[in-house]
């Protein structure tokens, strides 16, 4: 699942570097290669290269202007790293947009990337040279974790895995430098500074600019930073590492003892670390309530051992077990989530704690929280409006069903506070909103909040968004008589 959920964030990313582009290569588009990925080997290999040549076909005829050689050649690297970007791509998305059974290598691929020159520090001044190099640094690493014995223990795998592949696209000194001290600092703010002795030691045995070493040690302490007052336990250990609940207690409690909500970050599954949090956690530290921010096994983390349906439902189990001693009334432990925490938290207040190996049945065997805040969640992963790769993922775990909130919709479920964007991208409002209205059918009390105009990340920018989650936890907390 790691890998699957890492490059579809990596072609988002690509999608908007091409967007920002300038032309001459405006056909090898990222949302151009997602169409054609449903075709053939052979018919998209086809489609691609006369998208290639028809873009070089231009740039001959714009050439008649007598451009300078320098720009010529420049705008002819741009198309060919866009090419091989796509030809890198299309075997995972091959996969997803169809039923093929596993992803299958380009037997060609290695002719492509041969006609590519060593990456410089000319060349990184290119967009389309830095997407090639994450598109294929993605495949590798997917390569080499799939049959690395070392890689399938431990932290921090994707990054592990991508500094042992970096050697094998061909770049100068410089550029392996400067791209892996990119790929640190990117892990540490994307899933924290987590696992870091190893990728540390290879990169510091290069002798990095000094500059580049006090930024990463100051990325880490920033980072550890968020650590102090808080107290932490764990409560899973994950492939030899310990995964901990981080309870942030409230200046003023409003009970003792105390009301508490888990926390489940947001990340697609791919990223994230306990304390991203758009507004939420500190609203619920404002009313009173304790926060249990949840560690979640990522996809960079973890890779195919990432599982945080078994995570979320361990966490609660472990909070609720552990309550007395927390001063955490037992009777009030809710979850809050924010994008897809937001969806594990949906799933948790409607299937209930079950590990996914679990299937639920629609069964009340499986404890549920008392009350669940959810924000940007989505709400049936098994809806038109979704693209079928969530069945296909869900579908490797057992029944889709069992991981859709929709389908365990049933009575008796505990009260909810949706806050959700009307135009999120990620998300569909039409789904959430058609959650809400049959669990209120089923006779569970919902309550959904529509930011009029917004996306789905609004709780970090939308300032009139914010006021209304604010506004909202405020009076759930208040219906709830917490």
């Amino acid at each position: 699942m790691g890998a699957a959920l890492r490059i579809v964030a990596l072609a988002a990313m690509a999608m908007v570097a091409a967007a920002q582009a300038p032309a001459p290569a405006a056909g090898l588009t990222m949302p151009k290669m997602l169409g054609l990925a449903t075709l053939p080997r052979a018919d998209f290999v086809r489609e691609w290269g006369r998208l290639r040549d028809a873009e070089l076909a231009k740039l001959e005829r714009a050439a008649a202007g007598s451009p300078r050689a320098s720009e010529l050649a420049e705008a002819r690297l741009r198309i060919a790293f866009q090419h091989a970007q796509g030809r890198v791509m299309y075997p995972f998305f091959h996969w997803r947009e169809t039923d093929a059974a596993s992803i299958e290598d380009d037997p060609a691929l290695a002719e492509v990337l041969a006609r590519l020159p060593p990456l410089d520090a000319r060349l990184w001044e290119l967009r389309e040279a830095r997407a090639y190099l994450d598109a294929r640094l993605h495949e590798l690493a997917r390569r080499r974790l799939a049959s690395d014995p070392d890689l399938a223990r431990g932290d921090a795998r994707w990054l592990r895995a991508e500094l042992r592949c970096l050697g094998s696209v061909p770049m100068t000194r410089e550029i392996w430098m400067r791209k892996a001290t990119e790929l640190i600092a990117k892990h540490i703010d994307d899933d924290g500074a987590y696992g870091l002795d190893e990728p540390m030691g290879w990169w510091l045995a290069r002798s990095p600019a000094a500059d580049d070493v006090r930024r990463i040690d100051a990325a880490i302490a920033a980072d550890r930073a968020h650590l102090k007052g808080v107290r932490s336990l764990p409560y899973r250990e994950v492939g030899g590492v310990p995964l901990f609940l981080h309870v942030l207690a409230p200046a003023q409690p409003r009970a003792t003892p105390r009301p508490a909500m888990l926390w489940l970050h947001g990340g697609s599954a791919t990223e994230g670390t306990w304390w991203h949090s758009p507004v939420t956690t500190q609203a619920l530290l404002d009313d009173g309530v304790v926060v249990v921010a949840v560690e979640l096994t990522t996809g960079n983390r973890f890779d195919r051992d990432s599982d945080q349906v078994t995570d979320s439902s361990a966490a609660f189990d472990h909070v609720t077990a552990h309550a007395a001693e927390l001063g955490i009334d037992p009777r009030k432990i809710g979850v809050a989530g924010f994008s897809s925490g937001g969806s594990l938290a949906l799933l948790l207040a409607t299937r209930g704690s079950a590990p996914a190996a679990e299937r639920s049945r629609l069964a009340p065997r499986f404890p549920r929280p008392a009350a669940a805040i959810v924000s940007g969640a989505c709400a049936d992963p098994l809806s038109r409006n979704e693209d079928g790769y969530a069945r296909k993922v869900m579908g490797a775990s057992g029944d889709p069903a069992d991981f859709s909130p929709f389908a365990q919709l049933r009575s008796g479920l505990p009260p909810l506070l949706a806050v959700h964007a009307t135009r999120d991208e990620f998300c569909s409002i039409e789904d959430m909103a058609k959650f809400a209205e049959r669990s209120r059918v089923l006779g569970n009390e919902v309550t959904l909040v529509n930011v009029e105009g917004a996306s789905h990340f609004f709780g970090f920018y939308h300032e009139g968004g914010q006021q209304q989650q604010r506004a909202a936890i405020a009076a759930a907390l208040r219906r709830w008589g917490w």
